[in-house]
């Protein structure tokens, strides 16, 4: 990091350390010719160097006048340039470009149990969304200058500035301490990379990764990725599914569509246990909460149960799926402990 600012500030330093050697030399020579104390050394040498011509402290000799004219010329060009590269810093925006980097850095560092995306193209905007809607934090890596402008007008949207087949960048995204990335890379071999690079970084990470060629699909999963994603097919199966089926797909699309004041769809895991076994029925009977219990997932290795009766256990790690609005699930995750 420290390399890193070096770098960037590098004109900023240089500027500084040439007004800083220009004042220290002025100083020391009015002090030896001149006689004068600090403070008169310091301001004979500020309104030399600056050209700003106010009078002198005190008359000076014969050899302070040539003190004078030889630091005139000396630092004129020098302490103009200095300034110059100081003001068009601050005027351009260049340093505070760099502190918002620092701040995004400093977030994405503190992150825990999030989403890495890799590409913000069509899929990953459409993948950034859905976390926002669904309140999971998640950090975009991506490259392009003209996709890093709509990111960077994004309200709260972490970014990096960063290649996603850059080893390095993972870790700045936090892999270690991510739970699950999504790699939407319009190349199949960058997906491949990725896929790679992120299960070795994180045996534990869910991935999920975009492809285009139906033959990448084993490729990818046998990377590491947990699901492969081919849009084209997804797409044309879910437009014969509006001709085929058109009310269910109608039905499903709705229940996709996360909002405070409308039933979706939602899946929980059972994280706590209560002494008292927790029922089907349990989840259902809180009064003011209407949910509906249509599937569960045991972590036990048993399968999907759907439509479970009322009197069946749900075991802690189970995973539930729920029909219900925002503020009733709220609801079952606190008094449950299900996240």
């Amino acid at each position: 990091m420290f390399r890193q600012t070096l770098t960037y500030f590098k004109s900023f330093y240089l500027s500084i350390i040439i007004l800083a050697g220009i004042l220290v030399f002025g100083i020391l020579g009015y002090m030896y010719f001149e006689d004068y104390v600090l403070l008169d050394a310091f301001y004979m040498t500020l309104i030399t160097v600056s050209t700003v011509g106010y009078k002198e402290v005190q008359p000076l000799s014969d050899s302070g006048k040539l003190f004078t004219s030889f630091l005139i010329l000396s630092s004129f060009g020098t302490f103009a340039y200095a300034a110059s590269s100081i003001g068009v810093g601050i005027l351009s925006g260049k340093y505070r470009y760099y502190f918002k980097n620092y701040r995004l850095e400093q977030e994405i560092q503190k992150l825990k149990n999030h989403v890495i995306i890799c590409g913000y193209g069509n899929n990953g905007e459409s993948a950034a969304q859905h976390l926002i809607t669904h309140n999971l934090p998640f950090v975009v890596l991506e490259k392009d200058s003209a996709k890093l402008e709509s990111l960077k007008e994004a309200k709260n949207m972490l970014y990096l500035e960063a290649d996603a087949i850059d080893e390095s960048n993972f870790l700045k995204a936090g892999i270690e301490q991510a739970k699950a990335i999504i790699t939407t890379l319009p190349s199949d071999a960058d997906n491949v990379f990725v896929v790679l690079t992120a299960r070795q970084l994180n045996p534990n990470l869910t991935i999920i990764s975009r492809a285009t060629n139906p033959k990448t699909e084993a490729k990818l999963r046998f990377a590491g990725a947990n699901n492969v994603i081919m849009p084209d097919r997804v797409g044309g199966n879910h437009m014969a599914a509006l001709v085929t089926t058109p009310d269910v797909n109608e039905f499903l699309d709705k229940l996709s569509l996360s909002s405070d004041d409308t039933v979706n769809l939602e899946e929980l895991i059972v994280t706590a246990q209560n002494e008292k076994q927790i029922l089907v029925s349990d989840l259902e009977n809180i009064e003011n909460c209407l949910v509906r219990i249509i599937g569960i997932k045991k972590a036990k290795g048993k399968g999907y149960a759907l439509n479970p009766k009322r009197n069946v256990v749900i075991e802690n790690g189970d995973k539930i799926f729920i029909l219900g609005q925002k503020e009733h699930t709220g609801l079952l995750r606190k008094k449950f402990g299900l996240a």
